[in-house]
């Protein structure tokens, strides 16, 4: 009878990560950008596939907003979030090879992000924060903090002002 590869291991051997999809998203500022930084190493180091996700939040609008469109149509917000996406990756150097897909989705960022994250089911989210404290933090709410809350997967948290444990090649 076999023994399982589990039950040979002792307590002092090191676990290894499987990671093979990583969920980035990204709202197009600095901190996210970032993210995206300490993705590309990680992708790099364990032979894993980056998902880049931007979710286009719902804008309330008036009612005679539907007789006057003042926003501009999906598919036009689709095509430009993802040109935004793709010249981030070109921006940024990044292997065509570590970049499995862009994604663009409609609705409330923490619920797509986890969302995504369920059905593509990667490995590890790695996302930023944007630092807010305070009266900032409790009207914009945390989108992070959220995900963290609700992903399927583990995150990685990378903050805007950190000790950087990211080194250049």
């Amino acid at each position: 009878m076999a023994r399982s590869e589990s039950s040979t291991r002792t307590k002092s051997d090191p676990v290894l990560l499987r990671i093979k999809s990583i969920l980035v998203p990204i709202d197009f500022s600095t901190s996210s950008k970032k993210a995206l930084q300490y993705a590309v190493p990680f992708a790099r180091q364990f032979g894993a596939k980056l998902t880049l996700l931007h979710v286009v939040e719902p804008v309330a609008t008036p009612d005679f907003a539907n007789s006057f469109p003042l926003m501009m149509e999906n598919d036009k917000v689709k095509a430009a979030s993802r040109g935004q996406l793709e010249h981030i990756i070109k921006e940024q150097a990044i292997a065509p090879k570590l970049v499995e897909k862009t994604l663009v989705r409609f609705g409330r960022s923490f619920h797509e992000i986890a969302d995504a994250a369920r059905t593509l089911k990667v490995d590890l989210i790695i996302i930023s924060t944007h630092g807010y404290t305070g009266l900032k933090h409790a009207l914009l709410g945390s989108t992070t903090e959220r995900v963290v809350r609700y992903a399927p997967c583990p995150v990685l948290v990378v903050r805007e002002r950190e000790h950087e444990f990211v080194q250049a090649d």
